[in-house]
C-alpha cells in the first residue's frame, strides 16, 4: 500500500490575494512550517481548500506545490472531488501520475443522484488509478449518506480503503469500523475529534489542526493510551480555539488571518464570494493568536 495512511491530517487552506490569485509560496512555507509543527500528512484542494471556487488547472498547481515542497515525507491525500465523473477524472488521473498517497472525493453532489449512480461514481474514481481510494462521508455540504450498507457495496472493490467521516453519527462510524476493521478510517469534525477516535478511527483530517496541529496530535496519543479524561480535557481546550476560529461562518478568513500572524508570511484571503473580516471576526482571530503565544 505503500505509507501508513494513519494519522493526523491537516486539511489545507488555499491562500488567495485580493485579485483571487493563488500564492503558492505562502502555501510552501506553511506546508513546511506544519511538517515542523508534526503533522502526519496533508488533505490537499478538500472543501478547506476552497476546491470548489477553484479551476482544475488551479487544483493541478496546488498539489505540485505541496508534493514539491512536502517532498516524500508527509502523506498526501489528493482531493479530487467534482460534481460529475468526467470532472473528478481528469483531477484523479493528474493525481495518479504522481508521488501522492491516496485520492480521496466527495460524493456527486447537487443533483439527487441514486445509491447505484454513487456506488458507479466511486468505482470508476477508484478504479482509475492503482492509489488507496477514500471516500468523503459529508452529508450537512453533500446531502449524501455514507451509510454502513452503502459502504459495505463499496468495499467490495480493493481499491476503496478508507473512509473520512464528516457526520455526528457516531453509531454509524462504529458500525462501519465494528463490520471492517480493516477499512482506514479518519474523524472529520474538528471539535467531535474525540468521538471519532473513541470508536475507533484511525486518524483525523481537519481545518483547524492547520493551527492547532500539537493540540491534535497529543489528543490522539491520549486516546491511544485510552487515557480518555486526559483527552477530555484536550478536546475541551481544541473547542476553545475552535469557537473563535469559525466565529460567524468566518472560519476560512479568520484561519489565514492567524496563520499570517503565527507563521509570519501573507497567507491572504478567501476568494470571492466569501467577504472580508469584520471587527468582531478580527478580535476573535487576535484572541487565539494571543492565546497560542501562551500555549
Amino acid at each position: 500500500m505503500g505509507k501508513n495512511l494513519s494519522g493526523i491530517y491537516a486539511a489545507l487552506f488555499t491562500p488567495f490575494d485580493k485579485d483571487g490569485k493563488i500564492l503558492y509560496d505562502s502555501l510552501q512555507k506553511h506546508v513546511e512550517y506544519l511538517i515542523g509543527q508534526g503533522i502526519d500528512g496533508f488533505y490537499v484542494n478538500g472543501s478547506t481548500g476552497e476546491a470548489f471556487l477553484m479551476t482544475p488547472a488551479e487544483r493541478k498547481k496546488v498539489l505540485e506545490a505541496v508534493i514539491e515542497v512536502n517532498a516524500s515525507r508527509k502523506t498526501i491525500i489528493s482531493h479530487c472531488g467534482a460534481i460529475g465523473t468526467d470532472l473528478t477524472l481528469d483531477l484523479v488521473r493528474h493525481s495518479a501520475d504522481l508521488p501522492v498517497d491516496a485520492i480521496s472525493s466527495v460524493p456527486p453532489f447537487y443533483y439527487h443522484f441514486s445509491e447505484d449512480d454513487l456506488i458507479q461514481y466511486y468505482n470508476d474514481l477508484a478504479n482509475a488509478s492503482d492509489k488507496p481510494f477514500i471516500v468523503y462521508n459529508m452529508p450537512k455540504f453533500s446531502g449524501v449518506v455514507i451509510t454502513p450498507s452503502i459502504m459495505a457495496r463499496l468495499r467490495d472493490n480493493p481499491r476503496i480503503q478508507g473512509l473520512k467521516f464528516t457526520y455526528n453519527d457516531f453509531a454509524a462510524l462504529q458500525a462501519i469500523k465494528h463490520s471492517d476493521p480493516d477499512l482506514i478510517i479518519y474523524n472529520g469534525s474538528d471539535e467531535m475529534c474525540i468521538c471519532g477516535l473513541a470508536m475507533g478511527c484511525d486518524g483525523a483530517i481537519g481545518s483547524t489542526y492547520n493551527m492547532i496541529a500539537p493540540l491534535v496530535l497529543k489528543l490522539r496519543q491520549l486516546c491511544c493510551s485510552n487515557d480518555f479524561e486526559a483527552a477530555r480535557k484536550v478536546q475541551d481546550e481544541m473547542n476553545e480555539y475552535i469557537k473563535l476560529m469559525t466565529l460567524n461562518g468566518k472560519h476560512f478568513n479568520i484561519s489565514k488571518y492567524i496563520i499570517s500572524k503565527v507563521e509570519g508570511i501573507d497567507y491572504g484571503y478567501a476568494r470571492k464570494p466569501f467577504g472580508p473580516l469584520g471587527p468582531a471576526e478580527i478580535e476573535a482571530a487576535e484572541k487565539v493568536i494571543e492565546m497560542l503565544s501562551h500555549a
